[in-house]
């Protein structure tokens, strides 16, 4: 399971928390979930994340970043949407996908989000698509309402980036993103942020396996806490993040 030395930067560039995708500006529920003291130390926030990676929306865009590499992009974005439990998870999972489509179009033939390819005096692509390209557009055209694990995943795909790279990359991403929240308003020190990442590393890359191998009808999930969290947030009387 090898991976191209330029897919592999790619792959640190897209999934690197300095992509500026602005993920730092959302919390997924957890802010609520931290002032209900429902996660007040590194083992409560490390059961969080756990229960959404292995079972909860984390697990969901897992299998549908997978599904990237077989399914049409546009129809697995509409069940992406679909399966947004709140208003506040479909403002996030579209903000990211809208901003990495913009930012991953640097280094791809045609924008993800936008309304069309690049002009004639823009010269070649950075990086050219593999032949899975051909079989799975990216997303483009006029409707900017395109999920994050589908506007990422199609675009791993579309450069023929291994798919258990990807996962991996991808939910390693999703848990230190909401380590970093936990780190500022638990608030945690780095050190307890750091091993709590450590201990993570087994889940992540058990679900990874799982999800390389998932399909459509493994989608579900049973983290109500979580999904009530993210709507309780959207009424937070004070707070830091937008979701």
């Amino acid at each position: 399971m090898s991976i191209e030395a330029q897919q592999l930067l790619l792959l640190l560039n897209w999934m690197s928390p300095a992509f500026p995708t602005g993920a730092f500006a959302y919390s997924h529920g957890l802010e609520w979930a931290i002032e209900d003291k429902a996660v007040s130390d590194a083992a409560t926030l490390k059961q969080w994340i756990e229960d959404l990676v292995t079972r909860g929306s984390g697990w969901n865009d897992a299998v549908l970043f997978s599904r990237c590499w077989e399914n049409d992009a546009a129809e697995l974005n509409e069940l992406a949407l679909a399966l947004a439990t709140s208003k506040e998870r479909y403002l996030e999972t579209t903000q990211l996908g809208r901003s990495f489509g913009i930012a991953a179009s640097v280094f791809l033939p045609s924008p993800l989000a936008g309304e069309g390819g690049r002009r004639p005096d823009e010269g070649p692509p950075r990086l050219n698509l593999s032949p899975a390209a051909a079989r799975h557009p990216l997303p483009q055209g006029e409707r900017e309402d395109w999920a994050y694990p589908i506007a990422a995943g199609s675009s791993c795909a579309a450069l023929d980036i291994p798919r258990h790279h990807a996962l991996l990359a991808y939910l390693q991403g999703f848990c230190a993103a909401l380590t970093s929240v936990a780190v500022r308003l638990v608030p945690l020190g780095q050190t307890a942020g750091l091993e709590t990442l450590r201990d993570l590393m087994p889940v992540i890359t058990a679900t990874a396996e799982r999800a390389a191998t998932a399909s459509l009808d493994d989608l579900g999930t049973i983290t109500l806490v979580a999904d009530i969290a993210a709507m309780k947030h959207e009424t937070q009387y004070s707070r830091v993040f937008r979701t």
